[in-house]
């Protein structure tokens, strides 16, 4: 059976008017990440926000049957995370978040979890790994972290581009070597105290920014701060830029063992009810 990886949404609250639904809440999937995913022959679903609140359901999303359909999670990057989230006050006035986009995607991340199939997560996926399990972020790199190098340029966007380093041990260097990569760069905030159970995969070799984090008690639960699905795309190269494509398939051969294990349980379970249906007929 062909793999089903589930995207969380990205949500815009208030579209331009020239979108042709000013008052409505849209939600997406940028194309390049499902273009990633699917570039490896499975099927990317992007899993819809439901708003409870907006107005009155006849049933409860079923949260469960959805991540029993799915064989894995990959969260989008976007906006920053509010940090009542992790405990913490904003470190300007009016800075922006969005806790409706953080409430909906740490349920999927329950969800999954708890049914232990792997997810990945990039940018602030990554840093929203890191608050589920009791994390926190540093809100702004330039001014929290000192001697940092550039992390984020409007002008270069996905063309701003450093070396990651990978933690020895770690399952990155399993899947990439130890040898200096590079990468896309493209936040002003990043993971400072590590959540509970989760270790550091990799960093930033001049500032020790981490750029990489997993869980060591599933067999996948990871966040990478770059945004891989964009060198899948548009890079020449020459630029050494890293290979977007180990990092799905370490993803997706996680997600077939865990589909795989429960085929054999499913199918145990149908050969023990047929003997025993076969006895009672006796």
């Amino acid at each position: 059976m062909t793999l089903r990886i589930g995207i969380s949404a990205r949500l815009l609250h208030n579209p331009p008017p020239g979108l042709g639904l000013p008052t409505k809440r849209l939600q997406f999937l940028e194309s390049g990440m499902a273009t990633w995913i699917m570039s490896h022959g499975v099927v990317a679903l992007m899993i819809p926000f439901i708003d409870q609140t907006s107005v009155p359901l006849r049933k409860r999303p079923p949260l469960h049957d959805l991540v029993a359909n799915l064989d894995g999670l990959v969260l989008q990057g976007g906006i920053d995370i509010s940090p009542a989230t992790y405990g913490q006050p904003p470190w300007v006035d009016k800075a922006e978040y969005d806790p409706i986009r953080d409430e909906y995607e740490l349920g999927l991340l329950r969800g999954f979890i708890e049914a232990d199939k792997p997810v990945l997560g990039i940018c602030r996926g990554c840093q929203l790994l890191n608050v589920y399990f009791g994390g926190t972020l540093v809100q702004d790199i330039p001014t929290q972290w000192p001697g940092a190098i550039l992390h984020n340029d409007t002008q270069r966007y996905d063309r701003l581009i450093h070396e990651v380093h990978f933690m020895p041990g770690s399952r990155l260097s399993d899947v990439y070597g130890y040898e200096p990569r590079r990468v896309t760069s493209i936040h002003h905030q990043c993971v400072d105290q590590l959540g509970r159970g989760l270790v550091l995969e990799a960093r930033s070799p001049i500032d020790l920014v981490p750029e990489g984090i997993r869980h060591t008690g599933y067999p996948f639960v990871m966040g990478v701060q770059w945004h891989p699905e964009f060198h899948a795309n548009g890079f020449d190269p020459g630029d050494g830029v890293l290979d977007s494509g180990p990092l799905m398939m370490a993803f997706l051969k996680a997600a077939a063992r865990r589909a795989g294990r429960v085929r054999r349980l499913a199918e145990g379970v149908a050969r023990v009810r047929e003997r025993a249906s076969a006895r009672i007929g006796r």
